[in-house]
């Protein structure tokens, strides 16, 4: 496991992105999977759309790497509001990317190899000025990336309500 890293990255309208840099932004597509806290858009392979509570501000996002399995999802969620996992191919690096444009878009992941890899997200806080505009980041996000063989199919945590349908 390699140090936590932890940044500050701005949020627009509801999400912010783990992608690629550079290439199409994913856009979340209400008949695609949607979950309490991830989207994805097949048309952009190797992205997620992080969905948050706030409109427009910024948030805490920790990134952990890892090479080993992860515990259990419900497990590893305690002390957070909601937590979800999907697998998806990373085929090269790996930014936070504000959505507009609001800030830096820190490169956070390298793979060693292409292929497939688990991504497991926690967050809290999301309801805390939900649909608002704050100053100060008031949502916090854990962010654990692993390379796996297999794909073990998107799992979430019962959630803090948001984006349930």
């Amino acid at each position: 496991m390699t140090t936590p890293q932890t940044y500050q990255i701005g949020v627009s309208y509801h999400q912010f992105l783990l992608a690629p840099f550079g290439g199409d932004n994913p856009v979340v597509d209400s008949s695609g999977p949607v979950g309490p806290l991830l989207a994805l858009d097949p048309q952009v392979p190797g992205a997620l759309i992080i969905l948050t509570g706030g409109t427009d501000a910024p948030v805490n996002v920790t990134v952990h790497i890892v090479r080993e399995p992860l515990p259990d999802l419900t497990a590893a969620a305690e002390g957070w509001d909601v937590g979800e996992q999907a697998a998806i191919p990373i085929e090269g690096d790996i930014h936070l990317v504000p959505l507009m444009g609001g800030g830096s878009a820190p490169l956070i992941y390298t793979p060693t190899a292409p292929g497939l890899h688990l991504i497991r997200i926690l967050a809290r806080g999301r309801r805390t000025h939900h649909d608002g505009i704050t100053d100060g980041p008031n949502e916090d996000y854990d962010i654990t990336i692993t390379p796996i063989a297999t794909d073990p199919g998107r799992q979430s945590t019962a959630g803090d309500g948001l984006y349930v349908s």
